[in-house]
């Protein structure tokens, strides 16, 4: 579980699975700033960090209106599971079903990278 958890809120690690530069500043009010892909950049800031079990940090797109910058919650959750870990994410407060569907797509994407470098 603390190995997964430091994928989470250490930069260097956290862009081996998502992203191609991420700033931040992984404790309750620490900002939250990650490049995805080059264009499109996620802003929010982190609500609670409870090592090395739970996660919850704002999140939406710089430039998007739709989506605004913190205006949504991503809240991640990990627990023991036989020699593994189980990894939990909740999107909450996306505005439509066409923005659940596309980030459902993206977190899958992305919850398979993290598994990989776990294998």
């Amino acid at each position: 579980m603390t190995t997964v958890f430091s994928y989470l809120v250490d930069p260097t690690k956290f862009v081996q699975w998502m992203g191609v530069s991420a700033e931040i500043d992984p404790r309750p009010g620490g900002a939250f700033r990650l490049d995805v892909d080059g264009q499109h950049i996620a802003v929010g800031q982190y609500e609670v960090v409870e090592p090395p079990h739970r996660l919850v940090v704002t999140w939406g797109w710089e430039g998007d209106a739709e989506v605004a910058p913190g205006s949504t919650t991503v809240e991640i959750t990990l627990t023991p599971d036989g020699s593994g870990t189980l990894l939990r994410l909740r999107h909450s407060g996306l505005p439509n079903e066409q923005q659940r569907a596309l980030h459902q797509e993206g977190w899958r994407l992305y919850a398979r990278n993290l598994a990989g470098l776990m294998a």
